[in-house]
């Protein structure tokens, strides 16, 4: 049966998409290519906010047809204008895809894609975590939104990785009909390895940060940066009252890494694991209690995701995009949500499920219930109704996935 030829036009290789890729590429009935703007991650790069230049140690090139567009090796950072590949046209051109993927609008390369596919009438899916927290206020408000509903009438559906990713999606007039439901994938094989061996990953890995067997472990993993307000993890432990030992563990690196060395207490232990590779990220969690999310902006983080994988319950700030009674954090299933920098909720929330074992117990198979409602089958089923549904009419339908 004839499919699909599916072109994907993305930034750079993702570690967290890439899975997706393969999953979609192993499939009989399309043909896909992904198409690079840039060789950030693969090639070693410069992150402003994590202050680190970093590459993944691991093959995110592997098991799936990509090419890397001609100003890939002059792109080094991701902003609207950076990402700027006048190349896409004739890669597009050269393919021949009958659908071509995109993620958001805010860089160069994707509305050049978008613009080439209007003109050749080839149908565009949209996939990206803008969230239902406006950003700005006033005119400026209105002028974009006014703007992004004019342009998202130039797609043909759009991929909702979450519950507040759809009402953003609707709030810029995508209807129902064309928004479906993907959620953003992880690694599900090395997280699902660490779950089956979580008892050994986390005694090793307590060892090596010196934390205490008995230790009950705050988890934050991301950069250190003023918008992901670890300071706040750090200001709420103090006001924990438990004779339980705690410790926090906090994974990633960034501006403010020297600042919370310094404000660390002695009163309650923080661990700084600095930048972490994808390999030995599932350690961290295996070795954790519970994630803390405290960001005032995080449209989804992947991160959420992770700790569900191995069963963590979380805890999460109100401006985090990942709250919703369907997505990955949902409160008083497997999260506890609290408002953005107040750090006495913060602490509350912590305190809860200290003082609560029969509570953390819930909530850490409430959050592997979740995972198995998000996982890569969920993904990939999301993106085939999404290439059905603008596939031309006549055309055959694509194939159901495996059983």
């Amino acid at each position: 049966m004839t499919g699909q030829r599916l072109a994907i036009v993305v930034s750079h290789p993702i570690q967290h998409f890439v899975p997706l890729y393969r999953a979609l590429a192993a499939r009989s009935d399309i043909t896909l290519k992904v198409f690079f703007a840039s060789r950030i991650g693969v090639d070693r790069t410069f992150d402003a906010e994590m202050n680190t230049a970093y590459a993944w140690d691991a093959n995110l090139l592997e098991g799936y047809d990509h090419a890397f567009l001609d100003e890939a090796d002059g792109i080094k950072q991701v902003s609207f204008r950076a990402v700027n590949n006048p190349s896409i046209a004739a890669a597009l051109r050269d393919f021949q895809p009958t659908t071509v993927l995109i993620y958001g609008y805010a860089q160069l390369t994707a509305l050049r894609a978008l613009f080439w596919s209007r003109l050749n009438r080839v149908p565009v899916v949209m996939a990206g975590d803008g969230d239902a927290m406006p950003r700005s206020k006033g005119a400026r408000a209105l002028f974009r939104s006014a703007g992004l509903r004019l342009l998202m009438r130039q797609v043909s559906a759009v991929l909702a990785v979450g519950d507040q990713n759809g009402t953003f999606w609707a709030r810029m007039g995508v209807p129902a009909t064309k928004r479906f439901r993907s959620p953003f994938p992880i690694d599900e094989t090395i997280y699902r390895h660490a779950r089956a061996n979580r008892a050994a990953l986390r005694t090793a890995t307590r060892r090596r940060f010196g934390i205490a067997e008995d230790a009950f472990v705050f988890l934050f993993v991301g950069k250190l940066s003023p918008r992901k307000r670890a300071a706040d993890l750090l200001a709420a432990s103090t006001l924990i009252k438990t004779k339980r030992p705690v410790h926090l563990l906090f994974c990633g690196d960034g501006s403010e890494r020297g600042s919370l060395t310094s404000a660390a207490s002695g009163e309650v232990p923080a661990s700084f694991a600095g930048f972490v590779n994808l390999d030995r990220l599932p350690a961290a969690y295996c070795a954790a209690d519970v994630l803390v999310i405290p960001s005032e902006h995080d449209p989804h983080p992947l991160v959420g995701s992770e700790a569900c994988a191995i069963g963590l319950p979380l805890i999460v700030s109100d401006r985090v995009g990942l709250i919703g009674g369907s997505d990955i954090a949902q409160p008083d299933f497997n999260a506890l949500t609290y408002q953005c920098s107040d750090v006495d909720a913060l602490a509350a929330a912590m305190q809860r499920l200290l003082d609560d074992p029969s509570l953390h117990a819930a909530m850490a198979d409430a959050s592997l219930a979740v995972f198995e409602q998000t996982c890569m089958r969920h993904s990939v089923e999301g993106v085939m109704a999404a290439l059905d549904h603008v596939r031309p009419a006549g055309a055959p339908a694509l194939q159901g996935l495996p059983a």
